[in-house]
């Protein structure tokens, strides 16, 4: 049986994953623990206290080593000192590419083998080689994939890592399965065991007889992933004048502009499309581009709308008319998704270059954006705006806008080459 440390470690990060809150309160830490041990709990949870005060750098207990972070002396909330890592982890999207070291450094792993377990974020990452992905058994047909266990001479036994798969479904421990290609770390998704494992007879690295354990998985995609579409969508992206001044009512109002709340912009790698990777569709997939580019197509025309709307009752005819040629007329590769018209400080028309992006999650979830998308934004850096529509399934929408000149502030961003995501916090 795990000490009461591991368990207390395990019910913390859990409840940051079953929650979605930062701050887990004492109550709620008790209630877990105590279901894990079957109500064993010495001197009424006062052990479960101590141990997280012990390891918590805020309290006068403290011994170290420092795992747990305490909001504030006598409020009894507590956050994994991991809790960042954990909720990125969470952000991943399928197709997001790292290298070896952000691969290490995310998980918090130091030993390279094909499953790793992290303490840190009480999970396995399974890995497997481009070379299986395209020919061998990890090849995934329709979200399915048979995975080999640990163990490269000799019979496999179920310990160690290959247990923990074993167990799973029972434990509860979440798997992320990568594919690797020269040290580039690929996600495909996360993961559970969807069959009974078996055995079979395979040869070691050394060409002899032995029986290896396979693992049926199958990659977990929501269920409602079909019916997500928020029905109630398109009239509040009607009313995104209301959401905007919602916004400004919530922000500093000395600015003319919808201030840019403070925290940096991680950038991270968008994956390549390798020709050499040849997949069945995946339901997931298409289901989630349908639901990404509807979302998209209402936004654009209603922004649009809102914008020309503004032109034609300042009587800027000329103006409207580029603008719905734009728009009727637009290629892919424009690297801006709406083209409006603002007046400058000598009261004449620039062009405006607007790029509408929304997300189901907060300002932390991360959005997709294309190098000829940075490299427009770059070169016009004066005249564009990035309109964010933020929590956009949920009755807490709102919009974000952010100027070019902000969004490459030096000072706090940092862009790679290639594609990109944009996850600001």
């Amino acid at each position: 049986m795990s000490t009461l440390r591991e368990t207390i470690y395990k019910s913390v990060i859990e409840l940051h994953r079953k929650t979605g809150k930062e701050w887990i309160h004492l109550k709620e830490i008790y209630k877990d623990v105590a279901v894990k041990r079957k109500g064993d709990l010495k001197n009424g949870g006062s052990s479960v206290r101590g141990t997280l005060e012990r390891h918590s750098a805020l309290s006068k207990a403290f011994k170290g080593p420092e795992e747990y972070i305490l909001k504030e002396k006598g409020t009894g909330l507590y956050k994994c000192v991991f809790y960042d890592q954990i909720k990125f982890v969470d952000n991943i999207t399928i197709g997001d590419v790292f290298t070896n070291d952000e691969f290490m450094n995310i998980f918090k792993i130091s030993d390279q083998s094909s499953i790793m377990k992290s303490n840190a974020l009480d999970c396995l990452v399974l890995t497997t080689s481009l070379e299986e992905m395209v020919h061998g058994d990890s090849v995934i047909g329709d979200g399915h994939i048979i995975y080999t266990g640990e163990g490269l001479i000799g019979d496999q036994a179920i310990t160690e890592n290959n247990k923990i798969i074993y167990e799973s479904n029972k434990n509860d421990i979440p798997m992320y399965l990568f594919s690797e290609d020269n040290k580039n770390y690929t996600f495909e998704g996360k993961v559970k065991l969807s069959d009974k494992p078996y055995q079979v007879k395979e040869k070691d690295i050394n060409g002899n007889e032995r029986m290896v354990w396979k693992f049926p998985l199958e990659i977990i995609y929501s269920d409602d992933i079909y019916n997500n579409i928020d029905e109630n969508f398109k009239e509040v992206v009607n009313k995104i004048n209301e959401i905007k001044n919602q916004v400004y009512s919530n922000m500093n109002k000395e600015k003319d502009n919808l201030e840019y709340r403070a925290g940096k912009i991680n950038i991270r790698k968008y994956r390549k499309t390798d020709a050499k990777l040849k997949r069945n569709k995946k339901p997931d997939y298409i289901a989630e581009e349908i639901i990404k580019t509807e979302q998209g197509i209402i936004n654009e025309e209603n922004i649009f709308k809102k914008e020309l709307k503004i032109l034609e009752e300042a009587n800027a005819m000329e103006q409207v008319k580029k603008m719905k040629d734009f728009f009727e007329n637009k290629k892919d590769n424009e690297g801006f998704d709406i083209l409006s018209f603002e007046l400058n400080e000598d009261r004449i028309y620039v062009e405006k270059y607007i790029e509408v992006k929304s997300t189901k999650g907060s300002e932390s979830t991360p959005i997709d954006i294309t190098a000829d998308e940075i490299d427009f934004a770059k070169k016009h850096i004066d005249n564009y705006y990035l309109y964010r529509i933020i929590n956009s399934d949920s009755k807490d929408r709102y919009l974000k806008i952010v100027k070019g000149k902000d969004l490459f502030n030096e000072e706090d961003y940092k862009f790679v080459p290639t594609n990109y995501k944009i996850y600001s916090s």
